[in-house]
């Protein structure tokens, strides 16, 4: 599932920029979650409340819905209930639904409805926590903790496998009361057919983008500089952690948090939660 990976993460660079991406699209991801992110794999590592670190959140203003057809290299042909439409072969004359087509070899087809958006509502008490639970050795320099988490209440996702794939989607009954539109399609559709086609899912209650927050490398590095060893030699007393330290993160967490592009971003991630009642897992279609 590489290649389909590949392509979505590509996809949404633009449109969610600075923003990680939940793979498959069943992760859940929650406010305060931590990730470890060496080897270049991300696992599961954990929260800050089970670390002992409090936080309040927020909430964002996020657009209702998120509609990507890359550039204009995906089309869609609709259907009316009672209809029978030139190109459709997989769906019955009383089905409503949708045609979906790729021109592009990595084209992508992402709809995201009823997004909400949760974050830190203060990093101040975030930024003087890690730098005290690493100053203590309880927090390495590759760990990452989720700030901000965009929700949506349904969503699909298709990518292509080649150029000229496609795929019938049959939407459910909630959503053939009126015409069918395309944010329509997020997660209220069923996969009649599908050619070519990589990643194939529809499904309610997701996490789709999520960003996260690490220890300033500059930071870091004028700790180093500054204290040397955050800790002495084995057999000594534990060192208090230097007040200055934790000042500093309280007055301007920014000098102490910075935010992790998505283009660092692990490819792997150890701990998906299975699909839930109703909820399409993702697959891989065959030619």
């Amino acid at each position: 599932m590489g290649g389909s990976y590949d392509s979505y993460k590509a996809a949404m660079k633009d449109p969610w920029k600075g923003w990680w991406v939940a793979w498959p699209p069943t992760q859940r991801v929650r406010l305060g979650d931590v990730f470890d992110t060496s080897g270049g794999i991300l696992r599961t590592a954990g929260d800050l409340t089970g670390r002992g670190i409090g936080f309040g959140s927020a909430p964002g203003t996020p657009a209702a819905s998120f509609t990507y057809d890359a550039k204009g290299s995906v089309s869609t042909k609709f259907k009316l209930a009672g209809s029978v439409p030139q190109g459709f072969s997989a769906l019955a004359e009383m089905d409503a639904g949708a045609l979906v087509e790729f021109t592009g070899a990595a084209s992508v087809l992402v709809l995201y409805n009823g997004l909400t958006q949760e974050g830190f509502s203060d990093t101040r008490s975030i930024a003087s926590e890690l730098a005290r639970l690493y100053w203590d050795g309880r927090w390495d320099t590759e760990l990452v903790a989720v700030s901000d988490v965009v929700a949506a209440t349904a969503g699909t996702v298709l990518t292509a496998a080649q150029r000229g794939a496609s795929a019938e989607l049959r939407v459910t009954a909630a959503a053939q009361a009126g015409p069918v539109s395309l944010i329509d399609l997020a997660g209220n559709v069923a996969f009649a057919r599908s050619t070519s086609v990589g990643m194939q899912w529809a499904g309610p209650d997701v996490t789709p983008f999520y960003r996260v927050v690490r220890l300033r490398k500059t930071w870091l590095a004028r700790i180093k500089t500054a204290y040397g060893s955050r800790q002495p030699g084995r057999g000594a007393a534990p060192a208090p952690v230097p007040p200055l330290i934790v000042e500093e993160a309280r007055d301007d967490p920014a000098t102490v948090l910075e935010s992790a592009p998505e283009d660092e971003q692990p490819p792997g991630f150890d701990g998906a939660a299975p699909a839930g009642p109703g909820e399409a897992p993702p697959e891989e279609s065959r030619p």
